[in-house]
C-alpha cells in the first residue's frame, strides 16, 4: 500500500531513470558487438604483401622493368619468399632465366642480374673460409694452387671478375664446416676452374681488383 502513496512525478522520474538505463545498455551492448566482428573479420596475423606479376608473356632475358610487370596484392602466407616483392628496387635490375606466363608472379628462383646472364655458375668448394666482407653479390678473384708434399705449387689465377652468387657451409663430418660457393665466372674461364676441380687444388677466393 505504500505504493499508492507516491507521488506521481517521482513515479515518472523512476520510469525515465529505467528507460534510459535500457537504451544505454543496448547501445553498449551494439559496441561490443560491432567491436568483435571487426576483430573476428581482421586478421593480425595476416602476410598480405604487394608482388610483381608479369604484365605479359615474359620470355628468357626479359628485363624486370615498369613496362613487364604489375603489381598485385597477395597473402602468400609462408610461401611469400619464393615471389619478388613489388619495390621500385627491383626494377631494372633483374633479368629472367626462364619464361613466365602473363599473369603469374615472378618466382625469385628465375632471377639473375645481367652479369649472370653473361657467365656460367659453378659450384666449388674453397680452402679457406671467406671474410665477412664478401657476401652473395661480391665480385671476387679466384686463385688456385695444387696440393702437393714433394714440389712447390705456385698459385695462379683462376678467374678474374667472378660474381658470388651464394655461399653454404657444409659440415664436413670431423667437426669442421667447409665452405662452398656458387660463382658465375665468364665462359671463357669455366674450362680452367672445371680442370682446378677435377685436379682437387685447393681455390681460395679474394676481393676483385677490377
Amino acid at each position: 500500500m505504500r505504493l499508492l502513496n507516491r507521488k506521481p512525478g517521482a513515479i515518472r522520474v523512476r520510469r525515465n531513470f529505467v528507460a534510459t538505463r535500457s537504451k544505454l545498455l543496448i547501445v553498449i551492448a551494439l559496441v561490443l558487438l560491432a567491436t568483435a566482428a571487426w576483430f573476428a573479420n581482421s586478421d593480425p596475423g595476416s602476410t598480405t604483401r604487394e608482388y610483381f606479376v608479369a604484365s605479359r608473356d615474359l620470355a628468357k632475358s626479359t628485363k624486370i622493368a615498369s613496362t613487364t610487370v604489375e603489381r598485385m596484392q597477395a597473402d602468400l602466407a609462408t610461401s611469400g619468399g619464393r615471389y619478388l616483392l613489388a619495390d621500385e628496387g627491383q626494377l631494372d635490375k633483374w633479368f629472367l632465366t626462364e619464361p613466365v606466363a602473363s599473369g603469374e608472379l615472378i618466382p625469385i628462383s628465375s632471377l639473375a642480374s645481367k652479369r649472370q646472364e653473361d657467365c656460367s655458375p659453378i659450384i666449388l668448394s674453397l680452402g679457406s673460409t671467406l671474410p665477412n666482407t664478401l657476401r652473395a653479390g661480391s665480385i671476387v678473384d679466384l686463385w688456385a694452387a695444387q696440393q702437393s708434399t714433394t714440389v712447390d705449387s705456385i698459385p695462379y689465377e683462376l678467374a678474374l671478375g667472378a660474381e658470388l652468387i651464394s655461399v653454404r657451409e657444409i659440415d664436413s663430418g670431423m667437426g669442421e664446416s667447409l665452405q662452398k660457393v656458387e660463382v658465375c665466372v665468364s665462359a671463357a674461364e669455366v674450362r680452367s676452374v672445371v680442370e682446378a676441380i677435377a685436379k682437387q687444388s685447393t681455390v681460395v677466393a679474394v676481393r676483385s681488383r677490377t
